[in-house]
């Protein structure tokens, strides 16, 4: 199952990397210090997978669900919500730019979003969840 949970991984970090222009990726949360300096924001996390089996009688596949983070510390929740269109853009409907190495990523689709206000009260929080449909070759 790790397998298969590293390719979404590696293959989300890539595409993320590669579309998203307006804040940096992470597949871990970064190390910050208490009073996070507005310079460090906006950035997106790849946050919690749950693996589901979806095999056929001649393919091993998974379907994956990831969670993305979208953290901003702009005043309203315009950004966030720009990130969070990037991401869009980047996986729903976009399995074909997805990749690794002995997978073949069937399906990739939003499953739910939403914005809310840390309880910092300066930090935006959006989430969103995709559900990715992999299989090995």
């Amino acid at each position: 199952m790790s397998d298969f949970l590293n390719a979404v991984q590696g293959a989300l970090f890539t595409r993320l990397e590669s579309v998203v222009t307006s804040a940096t990726i992470y597949d871990d949360v970064p190390d910050l210090p208490e009073g996070l300096p507005e310079a460090n924001f906006p950035y997106v996390v790849i946050g919690n997978d749950t693996a589901l089996t979806w095999d056929t009688d001649d393919t091993l596949g998974q379907r994956i669900t990831t969670t993305l983070h979208v953290f901003s510390r702009y005043q309203g929740k315009k950004q966030a919500k720009t990130i969070m269109g990037e991401i869009y853009a980047a996986l729903h409907r976009q399995s074909a730019n997805l990749t690794a190495t002995g997978f073949r990523f069937v399906d990739c689709l939003l499953d739910f979003s939403d914005i809310f206000d840390d309880d910092d009260g300066a930090t935006r929080h959006g989430v969103c969840r995709y559900l990715i449909t992999i299989e090995k070759e």
